[in-house]
């Protein structure tokens, strides 16, 4: 579309508390006047999955058909798509926007989408970002609403974050008020394609300034409306590496007459898992994998190469410097000694995930769902995500929802082929998402 985003003015604001949430067994569904005319049987499939145990009502109520959105994050669960191949997510996300009069920009990054609510006369500028694309794995949950992309589902929870930002929007266009403008940011490729950096790289924050931005997503191993939130690192970077050492190749009878590059690869391989040991602050976490490992042919062939490769994860540049520049000493060190040569390419993919900004969230995830709901104190995640990119950029936070039910025998976790997002956290991430806005940009 084709309207430009305006500037950022003055700031200004004063915080306004967010809907109290009760967990309680769950009552009859309920319906609102928000999407009257609109009810869940028009997206198709209705039959849904409950958490069979858990309620969320809202004192005040949220105005929000919570079926409607339940019938739709199962139409998004049904058509997953993998990264900046999400053609038909994003069309579907578009069109709901348009219902909702809530102008968009398409395109960006790739098939990201940008969408922004402005009222009043404020000028700052919150995001809240959903990701939205799927994994390359095989759905084995047999719902009705399964997978129809063989080969491809909804195993993070996507459709679900989607959903939940979906219907935040709709309530925060039409039932709640605030001076400034909501950034609602629809990222593709999360799952290792760097979309973050894609959307970013394609001016996302100078066609769409904003002062701070937050992330939310599912947490299937923490009690069900359990907020994960604190300051600092709370995700590390990651990188990968590869070294190539080239020999001599020769026949196995005669190894005098060849350099064996498989033998100085086993020795780099152990001499790469010491960097942790000799050469970095046993203070300060990270993980160095070696996870593969190519060389030769045939049983009676020294090969000319071989190659091996891992990855490196770490909460700080420092870490990932020592650790790169220790590979490259070590493979040049090695193959030299060996009368090989090495090669070594080594890429910082993503950088850690820093929470800079958390008192908004914080306050509003607190008044959703109750102190005692809340966890600011846990250890932080050796996983990596491209949220990272823009919390460079700007303050900012990323938040966990917990989705644990106490009664199921088995956790399933993310990536797994019989995960499905938990719809009753639907209502908490709409909550947790215009407390946010309120807390930021309210009247």
């Amino acid at each position: 579309m084709g309207i430009r985003p305006r500037p950022e003015r003055s700031r200004g604001r004063a915080a306004r508390r967010s809907p109290i949430l009760s967990i309680r067994p769950r009552s009859l569904p309920r319906r609102s006047a928000v999407t009257a005319g609109h009810s869940s049987d028009r997206l198709g499939s209705g039959k849904r999955r409950r958490s069979r145990m858990k309620e969320v009502k809202m004192s005040p109520k949220i105005d929000l058909d919570l079926e409607y959105y339940i019938a739709l994050r199962h139409e998004l669960h049904s058509m997953p798509e993998l990264g900046y191949h999400e053609h038909r997510t994003a069309e579907r996300i578009c069109r709901e926007l348009a219902r909702y009069g809530i102008p968009y920009e398409k395109g960006i990054g790739g098939t990201g989408i940008v969408a922004w609510i402005d009222k009043g006369s404020g000028g700052r500028s919150i995001g809240l970002r959903a990701d939205m694309d799927a994994l390359p794995i095989p759905e084995e949950t047999g719902l009705p609403y399964a997978s129809h992309n063989e080969g491809v589902m909804h195993a993070c929870g996507h459709d679900g974050h989607v959903t939940m930002l979906l219907a935040a929007a709709r309530v925060l266009k039409e039932s709640v008020d605030f001076e400034g403008r909501v950034v609602l940011v629809f990222q593709p490729a999360e799952e290792g394609g760097a979309g973050a950096k894609a959307m970013i790289d394609d001016g996302l924050f100078e066609r769409f300034p904003m002062e701070r931005i937050y992330g939310l997503h599912t947490r299937p191993s923490e009690p069900f409306g359990t907020f994960l939130i604190k300051e600092g690192p709370v995700m590390t970077s990651v990188d990968t590496w590869e070294v190539t050492v080239r020999g001599r190749s020769g026949h196995s009878s005669q190894p005098h007459h060849a350099v064996n590059p498989i033998l100085v690869a086993s020795h780099l391989v152990q001499g790469i898992k010491e960097i942790s040991a000799t050469s970095i602050d046993p203070a300060h976490a990270h993980v160095i994998t070696v996870a593969t490992i190519e060389g030769g042919v045939a049983f009676n062939v020294i090969p000319e190469t071989c190659r091996i490769g891992g990855s490196v994860r770490a909460f700080s540049l420092e870490v990932q410097e020592t650790v790169e520049r220790r590979i490259r000493e070590l493979s040049t060190a090695m193959a030299k000694g060996f009368g090989a040569e090495a090669e070594v390419h080594y890429r910082y993919r993503y950088p850690p995930t820093v929470n800079t900004r958390i008192e908004a969230a914080y306050r509003s995830a607190v008044a959703c769902v109750g102190e005692e709901r809340i966890k600011s104190t846990f250890p932080s995640s050796m996983g990596s995500e491209d949220f990272s990119f823009y919390l460079q950029r700007v303050p900012g936070a990323y938040v966990w929802l917990g989705s644990k039910v106490d009664h199921e025998a088995e956790t399933v976790p993310l990536h797994s082929s019989r995960y499905d997002f938990n719809d009753d956290l639907i209502e908490i991430g709409v909550c947790y998402w215009t407390g946010l806005v309120r807390e930021e940009l309210g009247t």
